[in-house]
């Protein structure tokens, strides 16, 4: 399984409070630096899989960036067509987990990936049309975006919402998109539908299926997913879990879903779901 993953890479910060954190106040904490980024983070769960990844994002000329590079040589992934940017600082994530590991505020700084457009497209794609499946996420601009799907040919795309803010620049792509993965607040903003109950969910999986997207996939946390095409939508329990971490947990389903993309809706859904759960008990050291 050959996949050419085009998105994020960035350095995250991730900090857990000791105890509840209080507002306005120091607080003591854990914090960790390592890898990250969403398309980093699909492109590393999905080697670790055994697929051959070629994975495109762009970053700084810095020492940030060059820990990123060697961090996904080391996972077995091709960063031959890394965009290194002079002038530009490599993306920053940074993270505020409470003592129970959910998320409290996280901040991002990816001014570089947005820089990326249609010239730097053009001269990744070779990888591209080699691909058996093409991962993108909303971090990219609409116009990389754009001349990505362009060049995508016959080949399946999965794309990732990434976040509230980027979500509806996916909006105008989705008859281009085969398999759409995002949560809840994303599904809302993306539909402008409400996302409360499971009619809600099946409403705006079917909004999202009517306009072009083939599979949706809406991760709803401890409640599960809601996994839908257009023939309707099905449930999945999440795996139950003691959750130390959330970051990176929806890439982590995102690159299961995407391992399974030739199988059906419900075994994608479970798959990732697995995988997730996984993610969720490693901690902050």
């Amino acid at each position: 399984m050959r996949v050419t993953v085009i998105g994020a890479a960035n350095v995250d910060i991730l900090t857990k409070s000791a105890d509840k954190i209080i507002h306005a106040d120091s607080n003591p904490a854990v914090v960790n630096l390592s890898a990250g980024g969403v398309g980093l983070n699909i492109a590393v769960n999905l080697s670790r899989l055994g697929a051959e990844i070629d994975f495109v994002t762009a970053i700084g000329a810095d020492p940030l960036g060059a820990f990123l590079r060697e961090s996904c040589e080391s996972s077995g992934i091709n960063t031959s067509a890394w965009i290194v940017r002079e002038g530009l600082s490599t993306g920053l994530y940074s993270a505020a987990h409470d003592y129970d590991g959910e998320l409290y505020v996280g901040f991002n700084a990816m001014a570089v990936l947005e820089s990326v457009g249609s010239r730097d497209v053009a001269l990744c794609s070779e990888r591209i049309r080699e691909a058996d499946l093409l991962i993108v996420d909303a971090n990219l601009a609409v116009e990389a975006l754009e001349a990505i799907l362009a060049e995508r040919g016959g080949r399946p795309v999965m794309a990732d919402t990434v976040s509230v803010a980027k979500a509806p620049r996916l909006g105008g792509l989705l008859p281009k998109i085969g398999i759409l993965k995002l949560n809840r607040a994303e599904a809302q903003r993306l539909t402008g539908l409400a996302v409360d109950s499971d009619e809600d969910l099946k409403l705006a999986c079917a909004d999202l299926t009517s306009r072009g997207a083939g599979r949706v996939f809406i991760t709803l946390g401890a409640q599960g997913v809601c996994a839908a095409d257009s023939r309707g939508a099905v449930f999945v329990p999440a795996v139950p879990v003691a959750v130390n971490n959330v970051t990176g947990a929806g890439d982590a389903f995102a690159a299961g879903v995407a391992f399974r993309y030739q199988e059906d809706l419900e075994t994608q859904a479970k798959y990732g779901a697995a995988l997730a759960a996984q993610h969720l008990d490693r901690r902050i050291k």
